[in-house]
């Protein structure tokens, strides 16, 4: 599988398009407002989007409280990644993990933040270089904070 790492802003909704209904809902709508400061990166198979994602370089869309308590990270050279995804039939292939080390070859010195939702994936993320920075306290809606510094 030939993989082609790209910047999509130009033709977001490509990236958009393979999104689940309720993430199109709240991105789409919004886009316009961070497109400036963010940029879509996805993985092509020959003509086929496989896997994407945004990084947000000044702030993200439905930030929680959890997550504006940690907005100094911004201003400490650190970016966003949101909206990471593999379209279903191609899971199981390590292809966000390639989308990861891909950005992170793109762009070798920067630092990059994230929060997930589902614990599960905490391991994922430790897997490709994150470390836990938090966890929040609010048992009602938990999310974890992850970080990326390069070596």
């Amino acid at each position: 599988m030939a993989l082609d790492f790209i910047n999509l802003n130009k033709s977001p909704k490509q990236f958009f398009d393979i999104l689940p209904a309720d993430w199109q809902r709240i991105i789409v709508p919004e886009w316009d407002a961070y497109k400036k400061t963010s940029a879509i990166y996805v993985l092509k198979d020959e003509h086929e989007i496989v896997a994407g994602g945004i990084v947000f370089s000044n702030n993200h869309p439905e930030m929680s409280d959890f997550e504006k308590s940690f907005q100094y990270l911004y201003q400490e050279g650190y970016v966003y990644i949101g909206y990471l995804w593999v379209i279903p039939q191609k899971r199981n292939q390590q292809l966000a993990s390639k989308w990861l080390d891909k950005l992170k070859e793109k762009n070798k010195n920067q630092k990059y933040w994230l929060t997930i939702e589902e614990e599960s994936l905490s391991y994922f993320y430790k897997k490709n270089g994150f470390k836990l920075l938090k966890e929040s306290t609010n048992l009602a809606s938990k999310e974890w904070l992850l970080t990326y510094s390069p070596q």
